[in-house]
């Protein structure tokens, strides 16, 4: 709930939903405090008021750096303002108060067992209520083209890229090609960083925002699909808008049944980790690896990453290549500083990993780019039957697989590029791992096998 800055040490979450109505489930209780709130020796609870009265639907959020990884839990308040933050481990929590039309209070000890009133503070003002709306309420005052405009005529016309024919082809640029990997509208996507902020034009600004970084030279590339002038000047007027003031109309709070939801949140990763995916059990059997560790991959970092919900503990290894590792996925340089991290190389991700996916054995296998992108020559030659068929002189990103009883990675060689990893039917003990091309690839490898096979759907 709470992103702090852009691509930030990550949260792995879990969220239940209470069975009783109304907001609160309530168990056997040891004491019962203001309110008529009971509590067991492990909740934290009482009511949010605020100069209002009580404030419902509104969050309360628990927090420790106490335990081995930074913990949270979220609950929201009932129709009296009365909230549980059940099942704490023992620790030393922050308690404090987030909603709609409210500012966040100021935190307060407490340790489970321990009933604590909160007061929460009206907004002052609709900007100082708009800080915390959620990223597509900001992103959504955003002024796409006018639908006349299209299609585009160049930059020596309307500035958008005559590529773009349609309306729905910018739109689908603006969500599959930014917010695919940024939360836009988040505030440091919404407002220019202070280092930039005295760049005018605003377009200017955002264009020099743009190049920051190693990714710099992608984001431009990025930008001119879409047509570069006409695309800086949507995201300056945008920004500018909001800089004058203009915020978002506010979210309704969670009601009825949004109300029973309980939020768990682990820090892992480091600061800078981009947790791709993650998988916490065999999709084909998911009492597969029930209160054990959920797994994720983190792409700057080219590891494995872990949390146990249980024990409350965050960890990860790196991803080992062959002798013939892969070249880095980013360049490694920067030749324009990022406002947030200098000229720090942030991205060192030769291993480029995606998809983690478990198999019946609890064994984690990811697509990894585990060498070069040279093919052994068992992928060209006549004594493979499949080379015979399908000879494959380079793959761009091949596999790894995680066993939890050795503790180790073992890199995995195949000869067709992988990106999106499954697994087959139940009983089928095989692997399926895809990527997108000219045509749609992808390839079978039998678990304990020497060979590899692949299948080119046309």
């Amino acid at each position: 709930m709470r992103l702090r800055t852009l691509h930030a040490r990550l949260l792995f979450a879990l969220g239940i939903a209470g069975l009783i109505g109304g907001g609160l489930t309530v168990r056997a209780a040891q004491q019962r405090g203001a309110g008529g709130v009971a509590l067991d020796a492990d909740d934290i609870g009482g009511v949010v008021t605020s100069a209002k009265g009580p404030e419902a639907g509104v969050w309360v959020v628990a927090e420790t750096t106490t335990l081995p990884t930074k913990f949270r839990k979220i609950v929201v308040t009932d129709s009296q303002g009365r909230y549980v933050v059940p099942d704490l481990p023992r620790a030393t929590y922050s308690i404090w108060v987030r909603g709609y039309g409210l500012v966040d209070s100021k935190p307060v000890t407490a340790s489970p067992g321990a009933t604590v009133n909160l007061q929460a503070q009206v907004a002052p003002t609709p900007q100082a209520a708009a800080a915390i709306y959620p990223a597509n309420y900001w992103y959504a005052l955003i002024k796409v083209p006018d639908a006349s405009e299209f299609p585009g005529t160049g930059p020596q016309g309307n500035g958008i890229a005559p590529g773009m024919k349609t309306q729905a082809d910018w739109i689908t640029q603006m969500k599959d090609g930014c917010q695919l990997c940024h939360q836009l509208g988040n505030r440091p996507t919404r407002e220019l960083p202070a280092s930039l902020a005295s760049i005018r034009p605003s377009t200017a600004a955002w264009e020099r925002r743009l190049l920051s970084g190693q990714r710099g030279p992608q984001m431009t590339a990025a930008l001119n699909r879409f047509g570069k002038d006409r695309a800086l000047a949507m995201f300056a007027d945008w920004s500018d808008r909001i800089t004058a003031g203009e915020v978002p109309p506010q979210p309704p709070r969670p009601e009825g049944l949004e109300r029973n939801l309980v939020l768990s949140e682990w820090d892992w990763g480091g600061a800078t980790s981009y947790i791709h995916d993650q998988v916490a059990t065999d999709k084909r059997n998911p009492r597969l690896n029930a209160n054990q560790k959920v797994y994720g991959v983190d792409f700057t970092a080219d590891q494995l990453v872990w949390v146990d919900p249980v024990e409350h503990t965050a960890g990860g290894m790196k991803i080992p290549v062959l002798a013939t590792g892969a070249s880095p996925y980013m360049p490694q340089k920067v030749e324009t500083p990022s406002p947030y991290f200098g000229e720090d190389l942030i991205w060192n991700n030769p291993v480029n990993p995606h998809n983690p996916m478990m198999d019946q054995r609890e064994r984690v296998w990811m697509t990894a780019a585990v060498r070069g992108l040279s093919n052994p020559s068992n992928c060209t030659s006549a004594d493979n039957p499949y080379a015979k068929y399908f000879p494959l002189e380079r793959s761009s990103r091949q596999a790894a697989v995680y066993d939890p009883r050795t503790g180790q990675i073992v890199p995995v060689d195949t000869c067709f590029s992988t990106h999106h990893l499954q697994f087959a039917e139940v009983g089928q003990d095989r692997r399926l791992g895809s990527h997108e091309g000219e045509r749609h690839d992808s390839g079978l490898v039998p678990d304990d096998r020497g060979y590899q096979r692949r299948r080119e759907d046309r």
